[in-house]
């Protein structure tokens, strides 16, 4: 059986990935503090539940007693979400402990790499180039990832490890309590408030958490050395479509107001948001529509927030 170190584990990628994994390899979880999260991983057959803060992650080696693994998986990085994507300090960290973690992977006789990208990067490299661009603060992220991508890509070539970077699409479903798009639209439309969006004009795509686990382990397993690939549903549409069939979920009456907030990013291509290149390397297919897909996460929402009552029926209370 092949052995993998995933970094990251105890988030919400990690925890779903390791239920995808589980059974195929054996697992060395590696998550930055013990908590409930890391507790219940530890009750997984099959996971060793290593505890080692990436800023401490040359100790790794004298925490895991395997020298022979096959596989690294790094999803570990503060400040994914919220505030923590403009902070230039924790984003800079984040690229150096990436390159930290790859010299302590000849010790273990790591034969692959696989880094957790974003489509973050190419909102950066479409828009900040461009004279009179006026980036946000949060674009710290995403050139952050840039940076991690290219520089882990020009370590693993020195070091003799091969080299798999995942664009990651934005990931939904049950379980997540990240404050990502689908869940803000979510519960914004869900909260009765007034539920005001960007015309919604621009490209997008959401892949469902079982989906992009097992986009993972595909690109893992079957992905050519050195290539990049996005994680895609292969299906992206405008995001106004997107919201719409979340407000078509949650209540059809619900009225959401697109175009009240001005949009000042750029809008991708279509041709970024296609997975073309995944299908054709690897085994994997997405299995989960978004309307599938969004079903299933309104449902656990309203569970969660108010035992699956409609917004207005909240308001009568």
């Amino acid at each position: 059986m092949k052995t993998v170190i995933i970094t990251g584990a105890s988030g919400y990628i990690g925890r779903n990935l390791i239920h995808e994994v589980r059974g195929k390899m054996k697992i060395y979880a590696v998550v930055h503090k013990e908590d409930e999260r890391s507790e219940k991983l530890r009750k997984e057959e099959g996971v060793t539940v290593v505890c080692c803060e990436m800023e401490h992650i040359s100790r790794l080696p004298s925490l895991i007693p395997e020298k022979s693994i096959d596989y690294c998986i790094h999803l570990a990085w503060a400040g994914n979400a919220g505030n923590g994507r403009a902070d230039y300090t924790m984003q800079l960290n984040n690229v150096k402990y990436t390159l930290d973690l790859l010299h302590v992977l000849p010790e273990f006789g790591v034969k692959r790499f696989v880094g957790a990208g974003t489509l973050a990067e190419q909102d950066v490299l479409h828009y900040h180039h461009r004279d009179g661009a006026t980036p946000n603060a949060v674009s710290h992220y995403g050139t952050a990832k840039i940076a991690a991508h290219y520089m882990s890509k020009t370590e693993c070539t020195k070091l003799g490890i091969e080299h798999i970077w995942c664009y990651l699409s934005s990931t939904y479903g049950i379980g997540n309590t990240t404050g990502n798009f689908v869940s803000m639209a979510s519960e914004k439309i869900m909260s009765g408030e007034h539920a005001a969006f960007t015309s919604g004009e621009q490209m997008y795509d959401f892949v469902y958490i079982t989906d992009t686990v097992k986009a993972i382990y595909a690109a893992a397993v079957y992905g050519k050395t050195n290539t990049s690939y996005y994680l895609g549903s292969g299906n992206p549409r405008p995001l106004k479509e997107f919201l719409v069939r979340i407000r078509d979920t949650i209540d059809p009456q619900i009225p959401i107001y697109l175009g009240e907030i001005p949009y000042n990013g750029v809008s991708l291509p279509a041709s970024e948001y296609q997975a073309d290149k995944l299908f054709n390397d690897t085994p994997y297919r997405p299995e989960l529509s978004f309307e599938e897909g969004i079903k299933k996460t309104i449902a656990w929402m309203k569970e969660q927030n108010g035992c699956g009552k409609t917004p207005e029926s909240r308001k009568n209370q």
